[in-house]
């Protein structure tokens, strides 16, 4: 007698192991910072009471002026020829930025459908220093200043460095000047941190 092969036992369900969940690293927020050691210059500038004092008389109208009605006057007139100029110019280089706006965009619609799509699809490159403004107009500008002019420029410049000495630190290593925001204590803390350390002196 033929025996038919029997149905094997069903198999108990074994509970599915738990999938263990790889872990991916935490995103960590980076929020921008000013390393203390480049800003030394300017803290100590502003400790500095009598320099602190320069600064102000020099930005700041002098707390006894000198000048009568007439100068005043004469200042006004001047202010005022000057932002009529300043805004003429700025009216005439915003025509000058969307005329030249304009023109880009009707030479890339021109481009055949091939090119358009490159075109579109590409990062723009950067500009060659040789035909930045300042490069270009740099001798220029700076031969036609007299004296007075060259002074002012002169302590423009230094102002300006003493407020951002960081600044070409920043654009050679711009990653110094990201931290992550667990790192970054408060104006508060610092003050606070450093009330603390004038108790402990005295």
């Amino acid at each position: 007698m033929r025996l038919l092969p029997q149905r094997a036992l069903a198999k108990k369900k074994t509970a599915k192991k738990a999938q263990k969940k790889t872990s991916s690293a935490p995103e960590i927020k980076l929020v921008p910072h000013i390393p203390l050691e480049l800003v030394k210059e300017t803290r100590e500038f502003f400790r500095n009471e009598t320099r602190f004092k320069a600064l102000l008389q020099l930005v700041f109208s002098p707390l006894d002026p000198k000048e009568n009605e007439q100068d005043r006057l004469e200042l006004e007139t001047a202010q005022a020829d000057y932002e009529n100029l300043a805004a003429k110019a700025r009216s005439v280089y915003e025509m000058r930025e969307k005329r030249a706006n304009e023109r880009m965009w009707r030479a890339i619609h021109q481009l055949p459908d091939d090119l358009y799509d490159e075109a579109v699809a590409s990062s723009p490159e950067k500009v060659p220093e040789t035909l930045l403004f300042h490069e270009r107009y740099r001798s220029e500008i700076f031969n036609n200043l007299n004296a007075e002019e060259l002074r002012k420029l002169q302590c423009f410049q230094n102002l300006m460095y003493l407020r951002f000495p960081h600044a070409q630190a920043k654009q050679k290593n711009p990653q110094q000047f990201w931290v992550p925001e667990n790192q970054v204590v408060s104006r508060q803390k610092e003050a606070a941190m450093a009330k603390k350390r004038i108790k402990k002196r005295t």
